[in-house]
């Protein structure tokens, strides 16, 4: 476990470096082939995650899978939020999107070796991204799994067909969320 946080601290903070947005700009990389047994995402698995704060009580859910809305500054209805950079980021305390909203996670490799997890939508998660990437370009969305903060991006552009592609570190990065959304 101990090995999978300092993981995922790192995956922060090089994804900090490196955001960018998901959506058309890296359809144009041509992902490769995705795993032929992805995991589906389902509602009715879901259980209920251990918060350990005040904060973190208002952000859980019963839902494995969150992805909350983050800016760079401080509101006082949003939650801070350390993302591994100098500065925490400020989160609305309920998620934009869970689980519910998404038929189905895969795991993607570029040709150029970059990994991602794609998170596509189901047609309610369809509306509800588009609506969020086009009132919150240059905001940030935070994926969680079971309450850990697994990846962050940056919004630049309007995501229309409910297929949204978060960054990750590398493939033993992407298999170990993975292993996280299966142990739900």
């Amino acid at each position: 476990m101990k090995i999978l946080l300092k993981l995922i601290g790192l995956v922060l903070t090089a994804t900090l470096a490196a955001c960018q947005t998901t959506g058309s700009s890296l359809e144009r990389q041509k992902p490769a082939p995705v795993d032929p047994v992805p995991p589906a995402v389902s509602s009715s698995n879901a259980q209920r995650t251990t918060p350990n704060t005040a904060a973190s009580r208002q952000q859980q859910s019963s839902a494995v899978i969150t992805l909350h809305l983050a800016q760079q500054r401080e509101e006082p209805s949003l939650i801070p939020v350390n993302a591994g950079g100098d500065k925490p980021l400020y989160a609305l305390p309920q998620p934009v999107l869970t689980h519910a909203d998404m038929a189905r996670v895969s795991p993607v490799t570029a040709q150029n070796q970059q990994t991602f997890l794609m998170l596509e939508m189901n047609q309610q998660g369809i509306a509800k991204l588009r609506n969020v990437t086009e009132q919150a370009r240059g905001h940030f969305l935070l994926l969680s799994v079971q309450g850990q903060l697994v990846s962050v991006a940056q919004i630049g552009e309007v995501i229309s067909d409910g297929r949204l592609l978060v960054r990750t570190q590398g493939p033993d990065h992407t298999q170990a969320i993975l292993k996280l959304m299966q142990n739900r």
